[in-house]
C-alpha cells in the first residue's frame, strides 16, 4: 500500500493503477528472492531499459536502515552490481516463454473454464 500511494503521488495516475503496479514490485521482489528475473523500466533520460537482476545472493548490509520504499533496489547480473530505479518508472516483467510455464498457464485454469471454452467450440459446428 505504501508504495502504491508514493506512485500515486508521484504520477497523479488513479488508485487502481498505482496498486496494480505496485503488486507488481511485489511480486516481482518475490522472485528475484527465488532467482534472476528480466524486467523493463524507465531511466531518467527516457530511455527503456531491460534490466537482469536478483535478491538471491549473499551480502552483508552495512546498515541495519530501512530501504527507501520510493526506490526498487536490485543486484543487475549484467553489471554484477546493486542498481535501483524509481518505484513509478517500473514498466513490466518479461513474460518466460518456455513449454512449461504455458502448460502451468493451462492448468490454473479451472476445468469449468475449459469445459465451457470447448462446449462453445463444439457449439459452432
Amino acid at each position: 500500500m505504501l508504495r502504491a500511494y508514493h506512485i500515486m503521488n508521484e504520477t497523479g495516475k488513479e488508485w487502481a493503477d498505482c496498486l496494480r503496479k505496485a503488486w507488481q514490485l511485489y511480486r516481482i521482489n518475490k522472485e528475484m528472492h527465488q532467482g534472476e528475473v528480466t524486467f523493463y523500466f524507465e531511466k531518467k533520460d527516457g530511455e527503456i531499459r531491460k534490466a537482469t537482476g536478483t535478491l538471491k545472493i549473499d551480502y552483508e548490509f552495512k546498515t541495519q536502515n530501512q530501504p527507501n520504499p520510493k526506490v526498487f533496489t536490485y543486484f543487475d547480473i549484467e553489471a554484477g552490481a546493486f542498481r535501483c530505479f524509481k518505484i513509478e518508472n517500473f514498466i513490466m516483467i518479461e513474460p518466460a516463454r518456455t513449454p512449461e510455464n504455458r502448460a502451468a498457464a493451462v492448468l490454473k485454469k479451472t476445468p469449468a473454464k475449459l469445459i465451457r471454452k470447448r462446449f462453445k467450440f463444439v457449439k459452432t459446428k
